[in-house]
């Protein structure tokens, strides 16, 4: 049964009104990465009007999406202003294409009265040779005003093969009466945005798998995926926000300038933009639209679209296909395939099943089962890590185990012999464990030959995040009890994993882990305060607020700067969401700590920042704050200062985060326009 997200995919061609089949491919590979359930090709979307007579064409796209994927269900307008011609339209695309699903829908050029335009759907399903499913679309504002009144819906039940409709309009009577009919038979799909999650609630919950959604920004992001499944989950909240920022990327994504055409002249630009990188061809030589649609798009357009595509990718809500070096396009089974050759990869055998892209900004993550394990992939593909450019593990995983020891007098020679391996992996013996629960290095390769990207595969580490894990029993159970045995023994072992974490101890600082085990005398209030400068100028260059507060405060504080004199190993991004918990009965279990890309060598108190301002402060619940603190002091004794040093590097967090913000809206100004989305300090 057709439901879901069902996406009514743009149509690119030449001057000629010839398919461009090598876009069009990509397109239909997009969507289907974005979470697709169904394809539908020349809708009104697709410019399916204009190629109502162009049958060669209709067929050359129907073979490149069909060789694509043949399993998702295909849907084609099949639209005409008479009867014979819909007909033999259908009859000969069903004989090529058997499991093709057609939409049909009134005259788009004359307007149907009275009995006549009952007979004009009569006379298609009734003379109909092919056994296809078929599926009416109602659309007035495209089709000369002509209405498809729940009554005759209903008189059209007789025939077999129609099995359902797609409603267009904005008439909260038409949702309602197509409701009615709506069974594991007869399905209703909604094809007006602004209405989904209106739509959705008016059905109830046992049905709404029978229902679909057919939206254009689908084209594009995966939006409308979580917004189906929250439906689905009869989760309101989510789903009320979803279509807030469906509504949001709506106006931001389409040519609101003229109405005509808006949806096809915004979603064209924005696709061709999101894969610029690998078109031969310049975007304004294939960006183009039927006769009725074609309009310049403005400076101040594109530059919008430009900056929504993306915070779009920064927030995987637009999941992109990967530029390889030939410059071809792969996802992610393929780029797997192309890496199959390396020994430790083979023998996990074939794969099973693929999840993701999981949630990261830094890498894209995927979960990949094979036939004798289940392996995390990690591809660095944010271009604005700031940090080294390694498998930061390689480095990390000995010092953890022992196997490096940080007073060792070989111990430069040996990071350096690690960093210059650029390719690898790690494993734990079972008689030597890590201090801290961590999953083996399967994998890493840092050549960039293979793929563009430098990327390490990780064992899997069963459970879900523990910030997963309380947002799901807070949003279940309001009340929730937080002081029990279960939660004061959790934190308290969060507590004993960061004080494991900080008894790896350095002779000396170091501003980025490639010095580790030179010779240096750099002091921690040098290092701190080469960073502190950079920041203040940034935010000073950016002209934010209450800087010369905080520069007071760094000042006031800065005895207790001097004095930390014990390095330690950090995590850097210690935090519930890092924080892999598997909730068996009575106990809560920490599986794993993942997510090492930020770790370095600093004071104890830095790790302490996230966890406290993003946990501990967000929960309040004293008990817990005092069980982490506890578990914390099982391996070290904190001074009478020690929440003051917190304060400190909080705030130099903060002012790191606002400096990025402001950072990225001088930067979208300068390109006259306007940050969208503002991301909220925690």
């Amino acid at each position: 049964m057709i439901n879901g997200v069902i996406v009514p995919s743009i149509t690119f061609f030449n001057n000629n009104f010839e398919i461009n089949t090598e876009l069009n491919s990509i397109l239909i590979r997009h969507a289907l990465l974005n979470k697709a359930n169904a394809i539908y090709l020349f809708g009104t979307t697709g410019e399916g009007i204009f190629f109502s007579d162009k049958l060669n064409e209709k067929i050359k796209l129907l073979n490149v999406s069909t060789k694509i994927n043949d399993k998702i269900p295909l849907l084609l307008g099949a639209f005409g202003n008479e009867v014979d011609d819909v007909i033999d339209q259908i009859d000969i695309l069903a004989k090529k294409f058997n499991t093709l699903n057609f939409f049909i829908a009134p005259p788009f050029s004359k307007k149907l009265a009275g009995e006549e335009f009952k007979f004009h759907f009569e006379n298609i399903l009734g003379s109909l040779t092919s056994k296809n499913d078929i599926f009416l679309y109602h659309n007035p504002e495209m089709f000369t005003g002509n209405e498809i009144e729940p009554k005759i819906v209903r008189d059209l039940l007789k025939f077999e093969n129609l099995k359902g409709i797609k409603d267009a309009s904005n008439k909260i009577s038409n949702y309602k009466a197509y409701i009615e009919l709506l069974n594991e038979n007869f399905s209703v799909f909604c094809g007006e945005e602004s209405r989904f999650s209106f739509f959705l609630q008016l059905i109830p919950i046992e049905l709404r798998n029978y229902a679909g959604i057919v939206p254009g920004i689908a084209n594009l992001s995966n939006i409308c995926s979580k917004l189906y499944k929250a439906a689905l989950e009869d989760n309101v909240l989510e789903l009320t926000q979803h279509q807030e920022q469906l509504d949001d990327l709506r106006n931001k994504i389409y040519d609101i300038k003229m109405n005509e055409g808006k949806v096809q002249r915004g979603l064209k630009y924005a696709f061709l933009y999101l894969y610029k990188d690998v078109l031969k061809t310049p975007i304004e030589e294939l960006n183009i639209l039927s006769p009725p649609f074609q309009r310049e798009l403005e400076d101040i357009t594109k530059t919008r679209i430009e900056v929504t595509i993306n915070y779009l990718l920064n927030q995987k809500l637009i999941f992109q296909l990967y530029a390889l070096n030939k410059g071809e396009l792969y996802d992610l089974k393929d780029i797997i395939s192309i890496f199959s050759t390396v020994d430790v990869l083979i023998k996990q055998g074939k794969i099973k099943k693929i999840a993701g892209p999981l949630e990261g900004q830094t890498n894209t993550i995927y979960r990949v089962n094979f036939e004798n394990s289940q392996l995390v992939f990690r591809f660095r593909t944010s271009k604005a890590f700031q940090y080294e450019n390694i498998a930061k593990e390689k480095v990390l995983f000995p010092l953890l185990d022992g196997s490096l020891y940080p007073f060792s007098s070989k111990l430069e020679e040996k990071i350096k012999e690690i960093l210059l391996s650029p390719a690898g992996n790690y494993h734990f013996n079972k008689q030597n464990p890590p201090v801290i629960p961590v999953g083996n290095l399967i994998y890493y390769d840092e050549s960039k030959k293979l793929i563009p990207y430098l990327f390490t595969v990780q064992d899997y580490i069963d459970g879900i995040s523990l910030h997963k894990m309380l947002e799901q029993n807070i949003i279940e159970d309001f009340n929730l009890e937080l002081s029990t045995s279960k939660f004061i023994n959790l934190f308290e072992n969060i507590g004993e994993i960061l004080g494991k974490l900080h008894q790896i101890k350095f002779s000396s600082f170091y501003e980025d882990i490639y010095e580790i085990g030179k010779k240096t005398e750099k002091t921690w209030s040098e290092i701190f305060h080469k960073r502190l400068n950079m920041e203040i100028q940034e935010a000073k260059k950016y002209k934010v607020n209450n800087i010369e507060e905080m520069t007071e405060f760094f000042n006031e504080n800065k005895a207790l700067i001097e004095e930390e004199n014990e390095a330690v190993l950090l995590h850097n991004d210690f935090h519930s969401k890092n924080i892999i918990v598997n909730d068996d009965i009575g106990s809560l279990k920490i599986n794993g700590i993942i997510d090492f890309d930020n770790w370095g060598i600093g004071v104890k108190a830095e790790d302490f920042v996230k966890i406290i301002h993003w946990d501990l402060e967000f929960l309040n619940q004293p008990e817990l704050t005092r069980a982490f603190y506890h578990g914390y002091n099982k391996y070290h004794k904190l001074d009478k200062d020690f929440e003051r040093k917190i304060e400190i590097y909080s705030l130099f967090w903060l002012l790191k985060l606002t400096n990025r913000e402001a950072k990225l809206k001088h930067q979208t100004q300068e390109r006259k326009s306007f940050v969208l989305f503002p991301n909220r300090l925690t």
